[in-house]
């Protein structure tokens, strides 16, 4: 996108209003939840303070100004170019723009963080090709409707070590309605993981994680041999909640940890750590993301196989040519 073109996009503006909840409280304390689509976390509010870009009543907010009842909080998107990724950050990905949609299927490689501080994460390399990418790229992470944000924004997360679908939004109400369906438990999302051990056919664990709730289903595709676990197996897993590092997690509770796994895993009889598959990093991928219709347009979804290391097990490779291996996307 050619941010100093003429045509740009006007970029978002959002406002919100204080109720008694927050009434009394110093706008760097009252403002985290207000925009939580876009400022997620206390740091990256008082990134938006600290940049000018909260307005209180109309004038650039002081971080010591208490604010009352009533009083309306914006936040305006400053147009500010994003930093260049880090040495060694990839520049190019597969990614799906659904027709006339503001939002974009972004597939995130094993290793790159979805955000985060530093200039080595998927949401800053976007906003980097959104600013100085090729003449396609800019074009494809140029929004459609005037409430553009600032850079192509992220609505969910995958763990760094993980493969996968990511869904990015390019403008302000296409991120609220797809947080909400997110935060709503209606986005449907599958995982491919190869897990340690022979699991029975079919399971799910409901082990509080975090003391919140949390559910996740799998089922086997199929068993084979691997070198250090004897024995393993594909698996298919589906997320019903989205706690941190839930698959993995539970997974390892149930006894089967992702083969590749370096923090979930079971100590054996003597107390000493498990052993680990090394070298290759985890094997799980989130190869499925299905959208429900809203705000954002009618329902989508995205499938497409795991990272080729899936691909180096010959039976895993096998069963992966029997469940399908190629990108799709359905309207």
């Amino acid at each position: 996108m050619d941010l100093n073109a003429p045509d740009a996009p006007q970029f978002a503006s959002a406002t919100a209003r204080v109720d008694a909840k927050k009434a009394g409280l110093r706008i760097q304390e009252a403002l985290p939840g207000m925009f939580p689509e876009v400022l997620p976390s206390r740091k990256s509010c008082r990134k938006a303070l600290d940049r000018g870009d909260i307005l209180l009543n109309g004038v650039v907010a002081d971080t010591a100004r208490r604010v009352q009842i009533g009083d309306t909080v914006t936040l305006n998107v400053a147009l500010q170019p994003p930093t260049p990724p880090g040495k060694g950050t990839p520049t190019q990905f597969q990614w799906h723009r659904p027709p006339g949609a503001d939002y974009l299927f972004v597939w995130k490689p094993a290793g790159l963080s979805t955000s985060g501080v530093g200039n080595r994460h998927l949401a800053g390399t976007l906003a980097h090709l959104a600013h100085a990418g090729t003449p396609a790229q800019r074009t494809d992470l140029q929004p459609h409707q005037p409430d553009a944000l600032r850079w192509p924004q992220p609505v969910h997360r995958l763990d760094r070590v993980t493969a996968g679908w990511v869904c990015i939004a390019l403008t302000l109400s296409t991120a609220q309605s797809l947080g909400q369906a997110f935060a709503e438990r209606t986005v449907h999302k599958k995982y491919l993981a190869l897990v340690a051990g022979n699991p029975e056919n079919a399971g799910q664990s409901t082990a509080p994680l975090d003391d919140k709730a949390a559910a996740t289903r799998w089922k086997v595709l199929g068993t084979g041999p691997l070198p250090v676990h004897g024995t393993a197996a594909l698996i298919e897993a589906t997320p019903e909640t989205g706690r941190t590092h839930q698959i993995r997690r539970h997974l390892a509770l149930a006894g089967h940890a992702i083969v590749g796994e370096h923090l979930y895993q079971p100590d054996q009889t003597d107390g000493q750590p498990g052993v680990r598959y090394t070298g290759q990093g985890l094997f799980l991928s989130a190869t499925s993301l299905a959208l429900p219709a809203g705000t954002h347009g009618p329902a989508r979804s995205i499938a497409g196989p795991p990272p080729r290391k899936f691909y180096a097990v010959p039976w895993v490779r096998a069963l992966l040519s029997i469940h399908g291996a190629q990108a799709t996307e359905a309207s």
